[in-house]
């Protein structure tokens, strides 16, 4: 009597356990975005003389890498060069937040754009960019960008070149 009473006692308290769930392992996922864009550019030729005009057309070619865990902390690089009117090349640390919905992904963000041949800008960037999954493989990316460069060769002193820019692309995802 006393052995079923421990063996009921021993087979309630296995069953009062919660069930064991199955945890998601974090694998590191990667992408390469090519995109190309232009946009608008404001700022001052110093005095009291203002300018808008359009931005140089620019590649970029980015780098980005995050875990499959929930939220998506988005960080990589871009090679981004200029290649309307006079050429240059930069790169631009990055780091975004991702929140996917079904097929499409939306990432704010923030950069450090450093032009460095053959002149330098140097300032922050606000990003917001939409990716819409075509596949598992290939998406087509979308970008709006807020650019201030307030340090460099080619900003003008006690001057800052602000520049809204759009850009659209393709992601390949490894």
């Amino acid at each position: 009597m006393a052995f079923a009473a421990t063996a009921l006692l021993s087979t309630s308290s296995v069953s009062a356990q919660p069930a064991q769930t199955p945890t998601l392992i974090p694998a590191q996922m990667h992408s390469i975005t090519l995109t190309g864009g232009s946009g608008l550019s404001m700022g001052s030729a110093g005095g009291n003389d203002a300018y808008v005009t359009h931005t140089p057309v620019f590649l970029d070619a980015a780098w980005r890498t995050w875990h499959n865990t929930m939220p998506q902390w988005v960080y990589g690089f871009s090679m981004r060069a200029e290649v309307d009117g006079r050429t240059s090349i930069g790169i631009v640390p990055r780091f975004e937040f991702s929140r996917t919905v079904g097929r499409v992904s939306l990432r704010p963000g923030i950069a450090g754009v450093i032009f460095f041949a053959p002149y330098e800008l140097i300032g922050p960037e606000a990003s917001f960019t939409v990716d819409f999954r075509l596949g598992s493989v290939v998406s087509l990316v979308g970008t709006m960008a807020l650019d201030v460069f307030f340090l460099g060769s080619d900003v003008p002193p006690k001057s800052a070149i602000f520049a809204f820019n759009g850009a659209l692309g393709v992601a390949i995802h490894l």
